[in-house]
């Protein structure tokens, strides 16, 4: 892609984060953006359909940027690290997901962020599961919807607890899952 198509996209969407945060997702217009890039308001449909798709895109990304952190900064297995790195990430960028989670009205965030987790879940889980309690889906979807319970909270609560607490209380919550998982590996 051509420097200044990126260049111009990710003004547009700087600016679209700025006012989401000033002004929440409803007040915000196309020329509200335009103005405040400086750009002309067709410059923004050239490269968004409308305010929706920007809002899509910027969780895309934002999702896409949390996913490639972790994949680049841990192994693939339900450990500390990988929680305690989820949570890192977000603690660096915490203005940025508290803004999407707060101004996504239809729920795109959350439901992109769950079905991402919970496929990780099914991967992490699905070939080292010899008992049928823990191969039927249910197990990846408990653990998918409680880790997106606990982030949200998290998120909401502007973070009343530490990284590191909160890691170890999830990780004491997911003994029975870890314990089985590692048991399976050692056995093959």
């Amino acid at each position: 892609m051509d420097r200044r198509i990126k260049k111009t996209r990710q003004l547009i969407m700087d600016t679209f984060i700025d006012l989401l945060a000033e002004k929440g997702f409803e007040k915000i217009t196309i020329n509200d953006i335009a103005e405040r890039a400086d750009i002309n308001r067709g410059t923004v449909y050239l490269h968004y359909v409308d305010k929706f798709d920007l809002l899509d895109k910027c969780i895309e990304k934002y999702v896409e940027l949390l996913l490639n952190h972790c994949a680049n900064s841990t192994d693939s297995t339900l450990s500390a690290s990988a929680l305690q790195s989820i949570f890192e990430y977000i603690e660096e960028n915490f203005t940025i997901y508290k803004l999407l989670l707060n101004n996504e009205k239809f729920g795109f965030f959350r439901s992109r962020l769950y079905s991402l987790i919970e496929q990780t879940v099914t991967q992490v889980m699905g070939g080292k599961s010899e008992n049928k309690a823990f191969s039927n889906g249910v197990a990846s979807h408990f653990l998918a919807s409680g880790f997106i319970g606990v982030l949200e909270w998290w998120i909401n609560h502007s973070m009343p607890c530490n990284v590191q607490e909160i890691t170890e209380q999830l990780m004491s919550m997911l003994e029975p899952y870890t314990k089985h998982l590692v048991s399976t590996d050692e056995s093959t």
